[in-house]
């Protein structure tokens, strides 16, 4: 018995394009602060943001956060925001998909492959 190896790989870019962090530019209009890890500081024009810097807005002020993928959340007068990973639009993209299932998906097919490449190149029928 003989086994045949097939190989086959997921596009790097496809993963990496859905699980990339989101790089962000905050947008300021009045009393907005960024908050990079080291307290908050009063941003006064537009500011390059990563994840987990935190937005907020004072009184008279407000903010736009703009992301790589043209998706833009507001910061409103009182608000805290948390610059996401993920740009929050991703889902209005895509409505309906859920991402969890479309790699859940991609993990099973590639298990099925598998399978299948391994099951043996036995080429003898069975006999009834």
């Amino acid at each position: 018995m003989s086994l045949k190896f097939q190989s086959f790989s997921i596009p790097a870019f496809i993963v990496a394009g859905t699980l990339s962090a989101a790089a962000a530019t905050v947008t300021p209009s009045g009393n907005v602060y960024i908050d990079r890890g080291a307290g908050y500081q009063a941003i006064a024009g537009p500011v390059e943001a990563k994840p987990g810097d935190v937005v907020m807005a004072m009184a008279g002020g407000n903010a736009t956060i703009t992301y790589d993928t043209g998706c833009q959340q507001a910061v409103d007068v009182g608000a805290v925001v948390v610059v996401s990973e993920v740009a929050p639009c991703v889902a209005d993209v895509s409505p309906g998909v859920d991402y969890t299932l479309v790699i859940g998906g991609v993990a099973v097919a590639g298990g099925v492959a598998a399978a299948i490449a391994l099951s043996g190149g036995d080429d003898k029928p069975a006999s009834p």
